[in-house]
């Protein structure tokens, strides 16, 4: 992956607040890769979050989503669903080949 800032400090946090923040995003958005290999198919954001471990907020799993896309890890598709409030989510999915290779890898 490509260096993707994995935080977006939008309040102002102190260097140590900063790090700690930048750590857990990156432990979420691992954990999103990891919700995506376990599937074997496209999900939308809602789907993922509904499947992540422990407390995470809907909005984090998107924010997840959004750097893992722009880093090349994820693709968006054209292909929505409805969410959680009728309204329509796009699925997100493993470039072509990775969900394949982690199959084989734990088979």
């Amino acid at each position: 992956m490509t260096a993707v800032v994995s935080f977006h400090d939008t309040v102002g946090l102190s260097p140590r607040q900063l790090l700690a923040a930048n750590r857990a995003a990156k432990g979420q958005e691992a954990a999103v890769l990891d919700v995506f290999h376990a599937a074997g198919r496209p999900l939308s954001p809602s789907e993922v979050h509904a499947r992540m471990p422990g407390r995470v907020l809907l909005t984090s799993v998107r924010r997840a989503i959004s750097n893992l896309t722009n880093a090349g890890a994820l693709v968006k598709l054209d292909q929505t669903v409805p969410g959680p409030y009728s309204m329509p989510e796009h699925l997100w999915q493993l470039p072509a080949g990775q969900g394949e290779l982690f199959q084989r890898r734990r088979a």
